[in-house]
């Protein structure tokens, strides 16, 4: 399943935090003040609890760019549960998926701590308590699995053929000949044929009860122990910042994990 990447914006996606952090002309090295942390949080909040306005404004970004940020890390959410779980999700069944995820990372929790000056550029942490439903369910959706299966073969069986009727020898001959002479021939009336029954498909069956499971997992959220993660940001000889996303992706991952076991 092709892996689908976050997508920030052209400032971030070039990787420069400076212009938006400062407001002003790129600084030398040495003479940076920047309120990295709340530009994080900004992130975050965009990223999780899809909620835009800080990083709008903190990011110079356009609504829809802002979007992007929780579109693309619930896609990446869908797609990662799928590879871990071995799951095929059909176009309409994957949108479900990202809703479903969606609604999970709104009630992430998190903590990004001020930003720390090094010699490199900057150093944060983020202090991240993981949503852990969704990790270590290898035997419950193997169970919905084989449920499918049974559920699918059994409506697939053939239907039994039915036992031909007796026909009852009533009646004489001589009443045969009698109703012989006063009816008329009737014509053939041709026996329709029965339409085909839908096959049920049983991957298409285990993924909807994949869906009604995880659904009642993301209305009751377990959290387990915090973490902390520190992400690097570096200044480069010009003054400006990069972060690096896969740091970001690092901190998705933390957040929902999706562990087998």
């Amino acid at each position: 399943m092709k892996r689908i990447y976050r997508a920030i914006g052209a400032f971030l996606a070039s990787a420069v935090l400076a212009a938006s952090l400062s407001g002003c002309d790129i600084p030398m090295p040495g003479f940076a003040d920047y309120d990295v942390s709340s530009y994080i949080q900004a992130l975050l909040d965009s990223s999780y609890h899809n909620s835009h306005e800080s990083f709008i404004v903190a990011a110079q970004a356009n609504a829809a760019d802002a979007a992007e940020n929780h579109a693309s890390t619930v896609e990446n959410a869908a797609v990662y549960f799928c590879n871990a779980y071995n799951i095929s999700p059909t176009e309409q069944q994957m949108a479900q998926l990202q809703e479903v995820f969606s609604q999970v990372f709104t009630k992430a929790q998190y903590t990004v701590k001020e930003e720390q000056k090094v010699d490199t550029g900057y150093t944060i942490e983020i202090e991240v308590t993981p949503i852990t439903n969704f990790s270590n369910c290898k035997a419950e959706l193997e169970q919905l699995l084989n449920q499918a299966q049974q559920e699918a073969d059994a409506a697939n069986a053939p239907s039994p053929t039915p036992e031909p009727e007796d026909e009852e020898d009533e009646d004489s001959w001589d009443d045969w000949d009698d109703w012989e002479e006063d009816s008329e021939p009737e014509s053939a009336v041709a026996t329709p044929t029965p339409s085909p029954r839908p096959q049920v498909d049983a991957e298409e069956l285990f993924v909807n009860k994949v869906l009604h499971y995880l659904q009642q997992q993301a209305a009751a959220p377990a959290y387990g122990a915090a973490r902390s993660m520190v992400l690097d940001i570096r200044q480069t000889a010009e003054g400006e910042l990069q972060l690096d996303l896969n740091q970001i992706d690092a901190i998705d991952q933390a957040m929902v994990p999706f562990t087998q076991g």
